[in-house]
Protein backbone atom coordinates (compact mmCIF):
# COMPACT_ATOMS: atom_id res chain seq x y z
CA UNK A 1 0.00 0.00 0.00
CA UNK A 2 2.92 2.40 0.65
CA UNK A 3 4.72 1.28 -2.00
CA UNK A 4 1.97 2.34 -4.19
CA UNK A 5 1.36 5.26 -2.81
CA UNK A 6 4.85 6.74 -2.92
CA UNK A 7 4.82 5.13 -6.72
CA UNK A 8 1.79 7.25 -7.67
CA UNK A 9 3.29 10.56 -5.80
CA UNK A 10 6.43 9.75 -7.40
CA UNK A 11 4.63 9.78 -11.01
CA UNK A 12 2.25 12.92 -10.20
CA UNK A 13 5.68 14.90 -9.07
CA UNK A 14 7.59 13.29 -12.74
CA UNK A 15 4.80 14.72 -14.96
CA UNK A 16 4.65 17.72 -12.93
CA UNK A 17 8.57 18.77 -13.42
CA UNK A 18 7.95 17.39 -17.33
CA UNK A 19 5.50 19.83 -17.61
CA UNK A 20 7.74 22.94 -15.99
CA UNK A 21 10.80 21.59 -18.54
CA UNK A 22 8.00 21.80 -21.24
CA UNK A 23 6.74 25.81 -20.20
CA UNK A 24 10.18 26.59 -19.49
CA UNK A 25 10.96 25.80 -23.10
CA UNK A 26 8.08 27.44 -24.57
CA UNK A 27 9.14 31.16 -22.96
CA UNK A 28 9.98 32.36 -26.61
CA UNK A 29 7.56 31.58 -29.13
CA UNK A 30 7.72 33.49 -33.20
CA UNK A 31 5.24 32.37 -36.26
CA UNK A 32 3.53 33.69 -38.98
CA UNK A 33 0.09 35.23 -39.05
CA UNK A 34 -2.18 36.48 -42.11
CA UNK A 35 -5.21 38.08 -41.68
CA UNK A 36 -8.67 39.79 -44.06
CA UNK A 37 -9.48 42.99 -42.87
CA UNK A 38 -13.28 43.78 -42.99
CA UNK A 39 -15.22 47.04 -43.05
CA UNK A 40 -18.62 45.55 -41.40
CA UNK A 41 -17.99 46.73 -37.97
CA UNK A 42 -21.06 44.52 -36.42
CA UNK A 43 -19.83 41.15 -35.61
CA UNK A 44 -22.25 38.85 -37.90
CA UNK A 45 -21.65 36.20 -40.59
CA UNK A 46 -21.85 39.09 -43.48
CA UNK A 47 -18.72 39.92 -42.33
CA UNK A 48 -16.91 37.89 -44.55
CA UNK A 49 -19.29 38.86 -47.54
CA UNK A 50 -16.60 39.70 -50.29
CA UNK A 51 -17.89 43.31 -50.50
CA UNK A 52 -16.78 44.02 -46.71
CA UNK A 53 -13.32 42.54 -47.84
CA UNK A 54 -11.12 45.63 -47.97
CA UNK A 55 -7.50 44.43 -47.29
CA UNK A 56 -5.13 41.86 -45.97
CA UNK A 57 -2.62 41.77 -43.53
CA UNK A 58 1.04 39.20 -43.47
CA UNK A 59 3.79 39.28 -41.16
CA UNK A 60 5.41 37.71 -38.14
CA UNK A 61 4.21 37.10 -34.71
CA UNK A 62 6.48 37.20 -31.31
CA UNK A 63 4.95 35.53 -27.91
CA UNK A 64 6.80 36.14 -24.44
CA UNK A 65 5.23 33.96 -22.25
CA UNK A 66 5.97 33.59 -17.93
CA UNK A 67 5.87 29.67 -16.92
CA UNK A 68 2.46 28.02 -15.80
CA UNK A 69 0.44 31.04 -16.10
CA UNK A 70 -0.88 31.18 -19.41
CA UNK A 71 0.14 35.33 -19.48
CA UNK A 72 2.54 36.90 -21.30
CA UNK A 73 3.67 39.54 -24.11
CA UNK A 74 2.15 39.58 -27.86
CA UNK A 75 4.01 41.43 -30.49
CA UNK A 76 4.85 41.50 -34.21
CA UNK A 77 5.00 43.27 -37.27
CA UNK A 78 2.52 42.80 -40.19
CA UNK A 79 2.43 44.36 -43.79
CA UNK A 80 -1.01 45.40 -45.01
CA UNK A 81 -2.68 46.49 -48.30
CA UNK A 82 -6.44 48.17 -48.19
CA UNK A 83 -8.22 49.42 -51.20
CA UNK A 84 -12.03 50.59 -50.98
CA UNK A 85 -14.68 52.91 -51.96
CA UNK A 86 -16.77 55.18 -49.40
CA UNK A 87 -19.29 57.60 -49.23
CA UNK A 88 -20.97 60.38 -47.01
CA UNK A 89 -24.45 60.84 -45.93
CA UNK A 90 -24.71 63.63 -48.60
CA UNK A 91 -23.96 60.90 -51.91
CA UNK A 92 -20.65 62.06 -52.13
CA UNK A 93 -17.91 59.43 -53.17
CA UNK A 94 -14.69 58.86 -52.35
CA UNK A 95 -11.93 56.28 -53.56
CA UNK A 96 -9.17 55.25 -50.92
CA UNK A 97 -6.49 53.23 -53.32
CA UNK A 98 -3.75 51.20 -52.53
CA UNK A 99 -2.71 51.37 -49.20
CA UNK A 100 0.58 49.77 -47.70
CA UNK A 101 1.12 50.31 -44.12
CA UNK A 102 3.22 48.41 -41.54
CA UNK A 103 1.54 47.61 -37.63
CA UNK A 104 3.42 46.54 -34.94
CA UNK A 105 1.07 45.51 -31.93
CA UNK A 106 2.32 45.20 -28.20
CA UNK A 107 -0.27 43.60 -26.16
CA UNK A 108 -0.62 41.79 -23.13
CA UNK A 109 -2.34 38.11 -23.62
CA UNK A 110 -3.95 35.46 -21.19
CA UNK A 111 -4.08 31.73 -22.46
CA UNK A 112 -6.17 28.81 -20.85
CA UNK A 113 -5.32 25.34 -22.35
CA UNK A 114 -6.90 21.84 -21.96
CA UNK A 115 -3.58 19.74 -21.99
CA UNK A 116 -2.17 21.54 -25.05
CA UNK A 117 -5.27 20.22 -27.41
CA UNK A 118 -7.19 22.85 -27.67
CA UNK A 119 -7.67 26.63 -25.55
CA UNK A 120 -8.94 29.95 -26.08
CA UNK A 121 -6.71 33.38 -25.57
CA UNK A 122 -7.51 37.14 -25.00
CA UNK A 123 -5.41 39.92 -25.58
CA UNK A 124 -5.34 43.89 -25.53
CA UNK A 125 -2.97 46.48 -26.17
CA UNK A 126 -1.85 49.35 -28.65
CA UNK A 127 -0.43 49.38 -31.91
CA UNK A 128 1.47 51.60 -34.44
CA UNK A 129 0.89 52.27 -37.94
CA UNK A 130 3.63 53.45 -40.27
CA UNK A 131 2.53 54.29 -43.58
CA UNK A 132 4.38 53.06 -46.51
CA UNK A 133 3.16 54.16 -49.90
CA UNK A 134 -1.00 55.07 -50.93
CA UNK A 135 -3.92 55.42 -49.10
CA UNK A 136 -4.75 59.19 -50.78
CA UNK A 137 -8.53 59.55 -50.87
CA UNK A 138 -9.71 61.09 -53.88
CA UNK A 139 -12.88 63.25 -54.43
CA UNK A 140 -13.72 64.71 -57.89
CA UNK A 141 -10.48 64.17 -59.16
CA UNK A 142 -8.73 65.85 -55.89
CA UNK A 143 -6.33 63.77 -54.09
CA UNK A 144 -5.98 64.20 -49.88
CA UNK A 145 -3.37 62.30 -47.95
CA UNK A 146 -3.83 59.99 -45.55
CA UNK A 147 -1.73 60.57 -42.26
CA UNK A 148 2.30 58.79 -41.93
CA UNK A 149 1.78 57.38 -38.31
CA UNK A 150 -1.46 56.70 -36.62
CA UNK A 151 -1.84 54.63 -32.79
CA UNK A 152 -4.25 53.39 -31.70
CA UNK A 153 -6.25 50.33 -28.98
CA UNK A 154 -5.75 46.75 -29.97
CA UNK A 155 -7.59 43.71 -28.92
CA UNK A 156 -8.63 40.26 -29.67
CA UNK A 157 -9.83 36.62 -28.86
CA UNK A 158 -9.37 33.04 -30.14
CA UNK A 159 -9.05 29.48 -29.81
CA UNK A 160 -5.49 27.83 -30.17
CA UNK A 161 -5.39 24.00 -31.45
CA UNK A 162 -1.95 21.82 -30.25
CA UNK A 163 -0.21 24.36 -29.04
CA UNK A 164 0.67 25.81 -32.82
CA UNK A 165 -2.41 26.73 -34.69
CA UNK A 166 -4.40 30.12 -33.79
CA UNK A 167 -7.39 31.46 -35.35
CA UNK A 168 -9.03 34.67 -34.24
CA UNK A 169 -10.51 38.03 -34.39
CA UNK A 170 -9.05 41.56 -33.62
CA UNK A 171 -10.16 44.77 -33.32
CA UNK A 172 -8.31 48.07 -33.60
CA UNK A 173 -9.38 51.50 -33.47
CA UNK A 174 -7.15 54.27 -34.06
CA UNK A 175 -7.22 57.33 -31.57
CA UNK A 176 -6.31 59.64 -33.83
CA UNK A 177 -8.15 60.80 -37.52
CA UNK A 178 -7.37 59.94 -41.29
CA UNK A 179 -7.48 62.34 -43.19
CA UNK A 180 -6.62 65.74 -41.07
CA UNK A 181 -8.03 68.23 -44.39
CA UNK A 182 -10.97 70.11 -43.66
CA UNK A 183 -12.48 69.61 -46.97
CA UNK A 184 -12.43 65.55 -46.44
CA UNK A 185 -14.02 66.54 -43.17
CA UNK A 186 -16.44 63.85 -43.64
CA UNK A 187 -14.35 61.48 -44.40
CA UNK A 188 -11.79 61.70 -41.55
CA UNK A 189 -13.12 59.34 -39.16
CA UNK A 190 -12.76 56.55 -42.57
CA UNK A 191 -10.89 53.39 -41.28
CA UNK A 192 -11.24 54.75 -37.64
CA UNK A 193 -12.12 50.97 -36.79
CA UNK A 194 -10.99 47.39 -38.34
CA UNK A 195 -11.85 44.05 -37.58
CA UNK A 196 -9.49 41.39 -38.45
CA UNK A 197 -9.91 37.50 -39.22
CA UNK A 198 -6.62 35.78 -38.72
CA UNK A 199 -5.30 32.58 -38.55
CA UNK A 200 -0.96 32.31 -37.18
CA UNK A 201 0.88 29.33 -37.02
CA UNK A 202 3.65 29.43 -34.38
CA UNK A 203 6.59 27.14 -33.76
Amino acid sequence: MKKNFLLTVSLIALFFVANIHKADAQLLRYGLKAGIDVSDYKVNTDMLDVKNRVGFQVGGVLQIKVPLTGFGIESGLQYGNKSYKISNENQVDGDISNLNYITVPIMLRQSFSILGIVGIYFKAGVFGNVKVSGGDLTIDDVKYGQEGFQTGLDTGVGVSLLNHLELGMQYRYKFSDTYKDDAAKDFNKVDRSTWTVGLAYLF
